[in-house]
């Protein structure tokens, strides 16, 4: 049996098991999208509507960081249009032959200039080009627009789940009269500094390079929630700064 330690450094980390903190509000809302979507579908003797519904949450999902409500509006809602329309477009392209490989190539060029422009940019460039493989290579009754709706209904299903259900630092207020405007930021911030506090208390023992991979885990989650926000979260950014 092949030991992580004995792997080079690169391939071990990749092997081994991370401990990070677990994203519980986005395992419920995971577990409520595209799933129960599905089986409303099926049971209601539509299980080809119910696989585009469950493909707008469950591609929704992948977007889901941590971040602010508001901030989640452009987050999950940029690619699911971007989503919306690549259906449409695929649906046109099947069977078109050989004009669907340049149609990809295009895509792929406008993906890769997207991504320069920030990462919202980015995940409605790869969006778009996914789902116009899947509308192109997917056969089902619906036409190019009912696919773009059933798809943009299950990403609308899981943006409202965003909205609705309750934070668990809800109601403090940072620096800002609208609330909870900012409370991911502040907690993705605040994990970042537990994290480092265990790994203090880890250095030297047994625990040290676990404590060091959940910090790195925070570190990405904080620098993603904080990513493209407005300047109400620049004392955030400073401490996020003191901590790496």
């Amino acid at each position: 049996m092949i030991r992580p330690h004995s792997l080079p450094p690169w391939l071990g980390h990749a092997l081994r098991a991370q401990r990070a903190p677990v994203p519980w509000p986005a395992v419920v809302r995971g577990a409520l999208a595209a799933g129960p979507l599905l089986l409303f579908a099926v049971v209601s003797g539509r299980p080809s509507s119910g696989v585009l519904l469950a493909l707008g949450a469950m591609l929704a999902g992948v977007n889901d960081r941590p971040g602010t409500r508001r901030a989640a509006l452009s987050r999950l809602g940029g690619p699911a249009l971007a989503g919306a329309l690549g259906m449409v477009l695929g649906s046109f392209l099947a069977g078109s032959g050989s004009v669907i490989v340049g149609v990809f190539a295009g895509l792929g060029l406008l993906g890769g200039a997207l991504s320069a422009v920030g990462p919202v940019a980015s995940a409605a460039g790869t969006q778009l080009l996914v789902t116009v493989a899947i509308g192109a290579g997917m056969p089902l009754p619906e036409t190019g627009w009912q696919r773009a709706l059933l798809f943009a209904g299950g990403a609308a299903w899981l943006i409202v789940l965003r909205v609705v259900l309750p934070s668990p630092v809800r109601g403090q207020r940072i620096g800002h009269p609208h609330g909870y405007l900012y409370d991911g930021e502040r907690a993705a911030v605040a994990a970042v500094y537990d994290a480092v506090a265990a790994l203090l208390d880890a250095a030297g023992g047994p625990d040290a390079r676990a404590r060091r991979a959940g910090l790195t885990a925070a570190l990405d989650q904080a620098q993603d929630a904080l990513r493209g926000r407005p300047a109400g979260t620049r004392r955030l950014r400073a401490q996020l700064g003191a901590a790496l």
